[in-house]
């Protein structure tokens, strides 16, 4: 597909990944209104939007962010350099503009059915995204046109005049003053233990899926009515259990009493499920809080964020490790604020002292003291008293049998649905909402150092991330109360926390066992690892970057722990990539989860000033800077109101060529 026209003497970007980070930064360089006369170039397998969110995958595969909270175009406020054209939110281009823009009837009809609070499907986003992409191409200015490449970029090889080409797997080569390395999550190499089960699979004919994206998983040779071992219980689990339920037939459906409860087809297997923890994540509150959430944490500045960090990198042992708890303790304070001021807000009579003095007495106060213990006497009702998750919480312990195990994660289940849902518990939305914005904080002075972070910080990041995800809400409620559904009809068991998989040559089957349930064994001709394996750039599958780092126009840096995969080494400020000697190419940037900076998320969420603008803007200024293609800033245009939708209404463009 081919945007605009072509002049002589062109200057040529090419864009590597059509996700939400690519087309983010293509609505950067197209805000811009570059000058004299170039090509944008756009390579991705998936055109519509990225692998994870391309339209032929099951409509049962959703988001895990509410519609309304989802924006591919920065806010009017948004600190960038160039120019804000604002755009709709997802929830608003999808009541507005999806049914003149999506060419899939089914997809069009989801969007007409959505409310500010509902988890749209990836498919669903990813005509959302391809919309943004094709209106940001459609505003390029004279002199510079836009060529989509539904193809695998295999190689960059430098020319001696100092230029670049990108070599695409079909064999065509596109010649690139600048690269910009945009690819979302990175296929890591198979750990030994993948491989041997894999090796086992195919010598006896079971079945083994490794750690992959849920629409790439072929799920077809596990048969209903058998059994499937599952180790993992985060979203990639829950993506599976969707499409072996529903995608073969299921249904749910409310009883009487407002219970949700699942009628199966006969096609399901049993899946048998494990995971480190034991535990699924937890619901996100479907009850939002009143309050207005700061736009920065209220006690945890910046500079204390680097002292803390300063110090653990020249500490060890025991030492450090009382650093990094004095740090999720900060995060833990945060969360509290956010918790008690919504609690103030929703119910001024819950302590016997006013919000003044209360948060007074909080900022002198640290977790874990005689004046923190003080703080939560003033509230009268036990239950309304903010609780700071466990950071060392192991999961669950060891259990008599799975009766037991059952009974229990089926009371858990219902205990988290009903405060998910309940509004008298709109603080643990204050609390989450606070959660993720100080580890956003504390990512971005991290992330800061680039590849000079020690692993001390690096390690602290994955962490918090990791803390982020396990101790506060993660999951539409409704995948929860699915879950617990389909565990009452039969169809899940749990197995609990720790798994152990082995193999059995004599019956050809994978075994299953856990320190919650030590006695038992489960055994399955099939066995699925459900999560999504991390970005290792030199094992990476796809061959781009662990191709460039052995020639030299890249270096890896190390996983912040033996589980996690390299990444390429960038400048932190630039993005630029730094090559084999250390030094940053002017003519390759890298940001995402694949880069040692700029990797804190898409899809950012309106209103909130997102990291994500700020470094795209950075990275079209930078390549405009060093091609010499600046122009005038254009009056800032544009509204996130559906009344206004018609002036993003995208151009259809010529045939690919």
């Amino acid at each position: 597909m081919t945007y605009g026209s072509e002049l002589p003497d062109h200057r040529h970007i090419v864009v590597v990944g059509a996700g939400p980070r690519g087309i983010g930064i293509v609505e950067r360089l197209t805000a811009r209104r570059p000058r004299k006369s170039g090509t944008l170039h756009l390579v991705d397998p998936h055109l519509e939007g990225g692998r994870i969110w391309r339209p032929d995958q099951s409509p049962l595969l959703w988001m895990n962010s509410r519609c309304a909270d989802i924006t591919m175009f920065p806010d009017r406020d948004a600190t960038c350099t160039g120019p804000v054209v604002t755009g709709p939110t997802l929830y608003e281009w999808a009541t507005s503009a999806a049914s003149r823009s999506c060419g899939d009837a089914a997809v069009a009809a989801e969007a007409a059915g959505l409310a500010p609070g509902s988890y749209a499907s990836r498919r669903l986003c990813g005509a959302y995204l391809t919309w943004c992409l094709h209106t940001a191409l459609s505003t390029l200015p004279a002199g510079w046109n836009a060529r989509l490449y539904a193809r695998r970029a295999d190689r960059v090889s430098r020319q001696p005049d100092g230029t670049l080409r990108v070599h695409l797997d079909d064999g065509r080569i596109l010649p690139a003053d600048r690269v910009v390395l945009a690819m979302g999550n990175l296929e890591g190499p198979l750990t030994p233990e993948q491989r041997a089960l894999g090796r086992f699979a195919a010598d006896t004919g079971a079945g083994y899926l490794a750690p992959d994206c849920a629409a790439d998983l072929d799920l077809g040779d596990i048969p209903g009515g058998g059994t499937v071992l599952v180790r993992g219980m985060g979203l990639a689990f829950l993506d599976v259990m969707a499409l072996l339920t529903e995608g073969r037939g299921g249904s749910f459906h409310r009883d009487t009493t407002g219970v949700l409860r699942y009628e199966p087809s006969g096609s399901e297997p049993l899946m048998v499920v494990s995971s480190r923890r034991g535990l699924p994540l937890r619901p996100r509150p479907v009850i939002a809080a009143r309050t207005v959430a700061p736009d920065k944490p209220v006690f945890l500045s910046g500079d204390a964020i680097a002292d803390l960090v300063d110090r653990m990198s020249v500490s060890a042992g025991e030492h450090r490790r009382t650093l990094v708890a004095e740090l999720w303790n900060a995060v833990g304070k945060e969360m509290a604020w956010g918790h008690y001021r919504e609690l103030f807000t929703t119910c001024p009579d819950a302590a016997d002292i006013g919000w003044e003095a209360f948060a007074g007495e909080m900022a002198d106060a640290a977790p874990g003291t005689a004046s923190w213990s003080a703080l939560g006497a003033h509230i009268g009702v036990p239950e309304h008293r903010f609780v700071l998750p466990d950071p060392h919480s192991p999961g669950l312990g060891p259990m008599t049998g799975a009766d037991e195990l059952a009974q229990w994660m089926s009371r858990t289940l219902a205990r988290w649905v009903a405060r998910a849902t309940d509004p008298r518990h709109s603080t643990d939305s204050a609390a989450h909402r606070a959660l993720v914005r100080t580890v956003e904080t504390i990512a971005g002075v991290l992330t800061g150092n680039g590849p000079t972070m020690s692993p001390a910080a690096r390690g602290v990041l994955d962490r918090l991330t990791r803390l982020a995800r396990t101790t506060g809400a993660a999951v539409p409620c409704l995948r929860i109360e699915q879950l617990a559904a389909l565990a009452r009809e039969g169809t899940v068991r749990f197995a609990g926390a720790r798994p152990e998989v082995g193999v059995s040559r004599q019956a050809n089957t994978f075994t299953l066992r856990t320190g919650t349930l030590p006695t038992e064994t489960f055994a399955a001709r099939h066995l699925i690892d459900a999560w999504i394996p991390d970005s290792d750039v030199v094992g990476d599958r796809s061959g781009l970057l662990a191709r460039m780092t052995c020639d030299g126009l890249a270096r890896a840096i190390p996983g912040a722990t033996p589980v996690h995969g390299a990444k390429i080494a960038t400048c932190p400020d630039t993005y630029q990539v730094l090559d084999a000697q250390g030094r940053g190419s002017t003519r390759i940037v890298a940001v995402g989860d694949h880069a040692s900076a700029g990797a804190l998320g898409a899809l950012s969420r309106p209103g909130t000033d997102a990291a994500f603008f700020r470094q795209n803007d950075i990275v079209a200024s930078r390549l405009l800077d060093a091609a010499a293609l600046h122009g005038a800033p254009p009056a800032t245009t544009g509204s996130s109101s559906p009344a206004e939708e018609g002036r993003f209404a995208p151009s259809r463009g010529a045939p690919a060529r």
